[in-house]
Formats: structure tokens, C-alpha cells, sequence
């Protein structure tokens, strides 16, 4: 009679046990999506950028430029030159890149870092100034001479010296200049209406020529030197017309003098030539900066890590529930701090600062990857883990009051 009710509770207990362990073993396949997240998520973080912003250089964006800048007269002028700008601006950073940065003994972290976040803008730069040039020629040779009574700008034909941009952007100047010169011929005859005298042809022949020489060096021609060609240009020919392009040169320099001048456009040909301009003391905190953003971004990337080793481990132990507080509290930041902010700040700065025009931009990169885990990871967990989880719980206690209840009947 004293054995049966110590026989009882400890039968109990390993009832309980077996029921426990059940429901543990259905935990694998949860631990196996949680681990697969986390790796992707944290694997992601490490290795990829955080961001990655893709800047949409249009039309719209374009005519809102020119809507707060004060041309006055010349606003005509640059709404045509500008017409067809049609690219995109990419701009992205690692964190190897901040860490990099900061370690590194002398600036060439720093330069490296820009010339990396930076990479695209020089591409982009050439872009447009391929997209304009077709325009900016058109409007040089129209103004050489008087446009005929009701015809504007936006009559003007720019097709005819697609032919010679296209030869410029395969290298080839010589042809250029003769398609040039003989679209100068069509589109004063077509466009205007009129036939081009030899002494205004012999002065298009030589701005063209000076413009060609502004925009090439060591042989080589680049779309990407037309700001710096058109400043020149325009202050030597355009009797004070103004473009909204970067002031690339001082007002006062000659096309000579251009050459020694650091100009704007050198700096995106090369960005992190802007690094040796740096004073010490700011290079020095940019380098702290870049040291903190760039471990912060590697502990934040660790906790998925450390979520990933522990959901592995708890695979093949008794005890198969997972916690996941950690990433749960901090796994969204990196969205929200590359994401969500920037997105909001230009959602709001226009209404706040009217000149600044609105931004087309998609904000990219490994942190929105993260987000996706971070949700998939909150609906693993509340409706896969967590019911389980619950049903674990009561037989956990009801062992402990089997396992007291056995103890105190020995």
C-alpha cells in the first residue's frame, strides 16, 4: 500500500515527460525556419550594404530645380537644354567599407569609402551629359544666328546632331566634326529656315571646336566634362547667360586657366579627391564616425548571428525553445535607420524648406532583407513556436509537482 502512490507520481512524471518531449520534437521545424532567417538576415547585414539609395534624376525633378533657381531670362533656355535628363544615381555604403575606413592608418579609408558610396555618380554625370549635349549644340548654332519670327526653342529640331554625339561617345573626333559640320547645314536649312553664311559657319566650327577641346583630355572625350565646357562657354560667349549646372570653374577664368582650377566635375571623376581636402581634425572625427556606424553595424548584423547558432544548438537539445528578445527589440533598426528615416526626412524637408525640390528616390539595400526576416520571423514565432510553446509550459509545472509529489511520498 505505501509504494502505489510514489509508484503513481513517478509514473506521472515520465507521462509528462513523454508528452513534453512530443511536443519539444515539434519545435525542429521551427528552429530550422528561425535558423534559416537569421543566417539570411545576419549573413546579409554582414556582408552587403545598408545603404543603398537609387535617386531618380528626371524631368519632374528637373523643372522643380529650375522653378526655385533664379534664372530670370535664362529660365527658357535651360527648361530646353535640360529636357531629356533622364538617369539614375546610386549611392551605398558596408559597413566593411566604415570599418575600413576608420582603421586605416593614413585617409585611403576615406577615399575609399567615397569613391565606393560614390561610384555611380561619375557614370551618371556622363550620362547626362550626353543627354544634353544634343540640345546645348542646337542651342549654340541657333543662337549664331536670328531665329525666324514665331519659333521658339522648343521647335528646334535636336536630332540632327545625334549622329555626332554618337561618334563623340565612340571617340571618334574627326568624324564627329565632319557630321557636325553638315548637320549644321540641315539644321539651319530645315530649323531656321535659312543658310548659314562662311563667316558664321567658320565661328560655329571654332566654339565647337573649343567646346570638344574643354571636354576632352589625354586624348580622351567624356560627356562628363559638358558642365565644366558649357560654364566656360558661356561666359566667354554667352553675354552672362546662366545654366543650372555646378559652378565647375571661377566666373572670371579663361578656358586656359580652367585647366589648373579644381573643378567640381574633377571631383566626381574622382570623389575621394575631396578627402585630401580635408582639414586633420575633421578627417579625424570622419574616421571615428565611420568606426563606430561601422562595429554598431556589425553587433546589430552578430544578434541575428547569435540568434542563428542558438536556434541550431537547441535542435539537438532536450530543451528545443528558443529565445529571440534580442532581435526582436533590435532587429528592425537598421530599417528604420536607413529606410524608414531617410524616407521620411525627404517626404517632409520640401515642405519645410520650399527651395528644396521633391526627391524621387528608392531607398534599398540588405536592411530591407533583415525587415522581411524581422516580420517573418514575429509571425514564426507567435503563430508556429508560441502555441507550442504554451502547451509546454503546464506540463513543465505539473512535472514539477509530480517530481514533489513523488519525493514527498518516499
Amino acid at each position: 500500500m505505501e509504494t502505489e502512490p510514489r509508484f503513481s507520481a513517478e509514473e506521472q512524471d515520465f507521462s509528462l515527460q513523454e508528452q513534453e518531449a512530443a511536443l519539444q520534437r515539434k519545435l525542429i521545424w521551427p528552429n530550422i525556419a528561425i535558423l534559416a532567417l537569421a543566417l539570411i538576415a545576419g549573413l546579409s547585414l554582414l556582408f552587403g550594404p545598408w545603404l543603398d539609395v537609387r535617386v531618380q534624376i528626371d524631368e519632374p525633378l528637373v523643372q522643380e530645380v529650375l522653378e526655385s533657381a533664379d534664372l530670370g531670362s535664362d529660365e527658357e533656355i535651360a527648361r530646353f537644354v535640360l529636357k531629356d535628363v533622364q538617369t539614375e544615381v546610386r549611392i551605398s555604403a558596408t559597413p566593411s567599407a566604415l570599418v575600413r575606413a576608420g582603421l586605416a592608418a593614413d585617409r585611403s579609408g576615406l577615399r575609399d569609402l567615397v569613391n565606393y558610396a560614390l561610384r555611380d555618380v561619375t557614370e551618371a554625370v556622363e550620362k547626362i551629359g550626353k543627354q544634353v549635349l544634343p540640345a546645348a549644340i542646337t542651342l549654340a548654332v541657333a543662337e549664331s544666328v536670328t531665329l525666324p519670327e514665331g519659333i521658339t526653342y522648343e521647335d528646334l529640331d535636336t536630332t540632327v546632331f545625334l549622329e555626332t554625339i554618337e561618334l563623340l561617345d565612340e571617340q571618334k573626333p574627326d568624324e564627329a566634326k565632319a557630321s557636325f559640320l553638315e548637320a549644321v547645314d540641315t539644321f539651319a536649312r530645315e530649323s531656321l529656315q535659312t543658310e548659314i553664311d562662311d563667316e558664321t559657319r567658320a565661328s560655329i566650327e571654332e566654339i565647337y571646336d573649343e567646346a570638344i577641346g574643354l571636354m576632352t583630355a589625354d586624348g580622351e572625350f567624356s560627356f562628363a566634362r559638358l558642365p565644366d565646357a558649357a560654364r566656360v562657354l558661356l561666359q566667354k560667349y554667352g553675354d552672362g547667360a546662366q545654366l543650372p549646372l555646378p559652378q565647375a570653374r571661377a566666373a572670371d577664368a579663361s578656358a586656359a586657366e580652367a585647366d589648373d582650377v579644381t573643378s567640381l566635375l574633377s571631383i566626381l571623376e574622382d570623389p575621394g579627391r575631396y578627402v585630401d581636402d580635408l582639414d586633420d581634425e575633421t578627417a579625424a572625427l570622419l574616421k571615428a564616425g565611420c568606426l563606430v556606424a561601422g562595429f554598431a553595424m556589425y553587433v546589430l548584423a552578430a544578434l541575428w548571428l547569435l540568434l542563428a547558432v542558438f536556434a541550431f544548438v537547441h535542435i539537438f537539445t532536450r530543451n528545443k525553445r528558443v529565445a529571440m528578445w534580442y532581435v526582436k527589440i533590435f532587429g528592425l533598426l537598421p530599417f528604420l535607420l536607413f529606410v524608414v528615416v531617410p524616407m521620411l526626412a525627404l517626404a517632409v524637408l520640401p515642405a519645410l524648406f520650399a527651395q528644396m525640390p521633391a526627391i524621387a528616390s528608392a531607398f534599398l539595400g540588405m536592411t530591407v532583407i533583415a525587415a522581411v526576416c524581422y516580420v517573418a520571423l514575429w509571425l514564426v514565432s507567435v503563430f508556429w513556436c508560441h502555441p507550442i510553446k504554451k502547451r509546454i509550459e503546464p506540463l513543465i509545472d505539473q512535472q514539477k509537482y509530480a517530481a514533489r509529489a513523488a519525493r514527498a511520498s518516499r
